[in-house]
């Protein structure tokens, strides 16, 4: 085989043996003629889009061996791949603010949120770190560790929290059933004091009605014809007998000429009992026709009599007295008679006109 030989190149004398390598570096003096320098070994054309080796004796070779120049050095370095931690990093931060809010039972319900986006960020960040483009998977795992603690947490408390508003709202329910019921009660109460009272008003109205028409009634009782009776409740009987006509044996003063002079005889009795007393009922009061007080005509004979002292049980007593009527002998006259103590003191009044 021949080595190339470039066009402007001088032609050689000798052939070159054909077994001969052209790109193997001769032996030291082989191929060098008498009194020349070193010389150059043309290289083998090259390939289109290569480079041409240097056939050039490379700074301390060997000369005629092929030389390559090196490959250029880019200007700038390639900067490497950062790693992707900043959801491994959110993770863990909002883990922990997840956390510490979840703490505070009153803001259970700020916590999910934070404690959520802690979880969805860590198992990102998990799976970042499985592929290599993060470096930080303990803060990713950190972080949903976080995440589920603040969500069971915030879970938790709000479990909690609507439980306790539950009972609270029990409790008050119960609180308003006895406030009601009490009230209920009460009302109760006081509706039955209320009829009770009323009951009460009614059966004294009704005692009142009762006295007072027994009252009139015995008023009425009380009201009476000359010759008739009464009987007090403790059993003493009163009877005025029809008046008489009366002639004086002497009298103190003179009666008026026209005057009517009567004898008024009253009897008691008593029918109860127990011993009775006459005191203030010695002599009975007389009132003409206009209501006038008549005089007891007083004659110094034994006929009067005046009632006194006490009855005992089945005892009577008469008492006579005279009174000199100023009226015309047809006029009505009243006699009252007075017994009794106190609020019980009663009156027994006879009316007519004189025989």
């Amino acid at each position: 085989m021949t080595a190339p030989v470039p066009p402007d190149s001088p032609k050689s004398t000798e052939e070159a043996p054909a077994d001969t390598d052209p790109w193997t570096p001769p032996n030291p003096g082989a191929g060098e003629a008498p009194g020349q320098g070193e010389a150059t070994v043309p290289a083998p054309a090259a390939a289109p889009g290569e480079e041409a080796a240097v056939f050039a004796a490379p700074p301390g070779g060997h000369p005629g061996a092929p030389y390559w120049p090196p490959y250029p050095v880019p200007p700038y370095p390639v900067a490497a791949p950062q790693p992707r931690n900043g959801l491994g990093i959110a993770a863990m931060v909002l883990g922990i603010v997840g956390t510490a809010l979840s703490l505070a039972v009153i803001l259970f319900w700020l916590s999910w949120l934070p404690a959520l986006l802690a979880l969805v960020f860590g198992f990102i960040g998990l799976g970042y770190a499985r592929r290599g483009v993060a470096t930080n998977r303990g803060t990713a795992l950190a972080g949903v560790v976080l995440g589920i603690t603040g969500l069971v947490v915030s879970i938790g408390a709000g479990v909690f929290v609507v439980a306790r508003v539950h009972t609270v709202n029990e409790e008050r329910r119960a609180e308003a059933d006895a406030a009601r019921a009490r009230a209920d009660a009460e009302q109760r109460a006081a509706d039955e004091r209320l009829a009770k009272a009323k009951e009460r008003l009614e059966a004294a109205r009704k005692k009142a009605e009762a006295d007072r028409q027994a009252a009139a009634a015995d008023e009425r009782a009380r009201r009476l014809a000359f010759g008739q009776s009464y009987t007090y409740g403790d059993g003493l009987k009163v009877t005025m007998a029809a008046p008489e006509p009366y002639v004086p044996s002497r009298t103190v003063f003179e009666p008026p000429k026209d005057a009517t002079i009567v004898q008024v005889k009253i009897t008691v009795v008593n029918t109860g009992s127990k011993e009775v007393s006459l005191h203030g009922s010695g002599l009975p009061f007389v009132h003409d026709a206009k209501g006038g007080l008549v005089t007891t005509l007083i004659d110094g004979s034994d006929r009067m009599k005046i009632l006194g002292g006490s009855l005992a049980p089945g005892q009577d007593a008469t008492g006579v007295s005279a009174y000199a009527l100023p009226n015309g002998a047809a006029d009505t006259f009243s006699v009252e008679f007075d017994y009794g103590s106190g609020l019980e003191r009663k009156n027994v009044i006879w009316t007519g006109a004189p025989s």
